[in-house]
């Protein structure tokens, strides 16, 4: 690798830790949704575009096209060394892991590396256009019942370290039944998140039992997960029972408290004068039986309303988990690889065809981008215009003329990205 190869990659890599502004317009999200073939095709013939497909000319297509098999090139060798570094940073944390441990870390060790994996894996998540989801916003998301009715109950201490993000506040259908519709099906429109990453670390706790795992770092990616549903995803949460199952369970206890003191207080009215050895005998196994009989009544309810909680959780999560522990950085790392590519393309390209007569400036750039990408594909992104010129300038295949920015012609730019 050449010295300036060297440069670019430190360059890249100083960019990468920098987190993207979360101010984003209502409806509009820094992520763009289109994979890089579909965009590449789209710039560079205008294929799937609704509106005015203005396809470029054979050989300018195909230079725009070397060009994006340069770019690819590029951000796959960096992201190939952060996945290696993330790779080597998670492995003492993982607890899918089947190598053995040749040395064991110190104490202090361990806590250097977790706060460092945890920090860059923030990082990774900034850089494929994840939303940080702070612990007041959670608890303000949590507010209320599920969407199953369940009532539950997060204990914040029971994570050692805990980072929740989200891309894709939208909202979707939900399909469920209520008792007080007689169990037929309902359609609800929800808020969702479209995606919704967990990174926890779990310490010594009560809820988590004497065998839970305490030295590993956990790591989770679902697809649209309801809002109304979170605490499902946190360990150590506690069904609360709502007023109605409390119902159901105290209302036996209770009705059998006073049956069996109506029937104390009728056998001393009539045995207050007999008190035989028999009678008080088979008084108490009257009354221990309809203790047993009433409390095997409610236990029984109560382990039901469980069971049926427990099992809505299972089903309800089991199509939304789609990744687990190092997979989940593994997704991560190609989703940010691709947006680099996808902002260092878009900012290019618009500015190759459209910044030819005069050096246009970067607030220019952005609403272009966002008109255009709104106006021929349907598509409402907030092009993040700072970041994706910062890229192009380190690839030198744009200069900057004052307050303006133009790019270098597409030839130079594959000559000068391939070096």
């Amino acid at each position: 690798m050449t010295s300036e190869q060297v440069s670019r990659s430190q360059a890249a890599s100083r960019n990468e830790i920098q987190k993207p502004s979360t101010e984003v317009p209502p409806g509009r999200e820094h992520y763009v949704p289109v994979r890089v073939p579909d965009l590449v095709d789209f710039l560079a013939d205008g294929k799937g575009a609704k509106v005015d497909p203005s396809p470029l000319p054979e050989t300018e297509a195909a230079a725009f096209r070397k060009l994006a098999d340069r770019l690819v090139e590029y951000f796959h060798r960096t992201f190939r060394i952060r996945y290696q570094h993330i790779k080597d940073t998670y492995a003492p944390f993982d607890p899918d892991r089947d190598t053995v441990r040749v040395t064991e870390p110190s104490a202090a060790d361990r806590d250097r590396a977790i706060h460092q994996l945890f920090a860059e894996l923030g990082d990774l998540l900034g850089k494929a256009n994840y939303v940080e989801l702070s612990r007041a916003e959670a608890e303000r998301v949590m507010q209320g019942h599920t969407l199953w009715g369940l009532e539950l109950d997060v204990d914040w201490t029971v994570f050692d370290h805990l980072l929740l993000f989200y891309r894709g506040d939208s909202s979707g259908p939900r399909t469920i039944r209520r008792w007080r519709k007689l169990w037929m099906k309902e359609e609800k429109i929800v808020p969702e998140f479209s995606r919704l990453v967990v990174i926890l670390k779990q310490r010594p706790h009560r809820r988590l039992g004497k065998s839970a795992d305490t030295s590993s770092v956990f790591l989770k990616i679902f697809k649209d997960m309801p809002k109304p549903d979170l605490e499902m995803v946190l360990p150590g949460t506690r069904i609360r029972l709502t007023k109605w199952d409390k119902g159901l369970i105290v209302y036996p206890v209770m009705s059998g408290l006073a049956v069996v003191l109506y029937k104390l207080l009728s056998s001393w009215i009539g045995f207050r004068d007999v008190l035989a050895i028999g009678g008080a005998v088979s008084l108490s196994w009257s009354l221990a039986a309809l203790f047993a009989g009433y409390g095997y009544r409610s236990y029984s309810s109560y382990t039901g309303k469980k069971t049926a909680y427990n099992l809505q959780l299972t089903q309800s999560l089991y199509y939304q988990v789609i990744g687990t522990n190092a997979g989940v950085f593994f997704r991560l790392l190609d989703e940010a690889e691709e947006q680099e590519v996808r902002e260092a393309m878009l900012g290019y390209y618009y500015l190759w065809r459209h910044a030819a007569e005069r050096s246009m400036t970067a607030d220019e750039l952005d609403d272009l981008v966002q008109r255009d990408f709104h106006r021929r594909l349907g598509v409402k992104v907030d092009f993040e215009i700072e970041d994706a010129l910062r890229k192009l300038e380190d690839l030198k295949v744009v200069e900057k003329e004052g307050s303006g920015y133009r790019a270098v012609p597409v030839e130079r730019a594959v000559a000068s990205v391939a070096a």
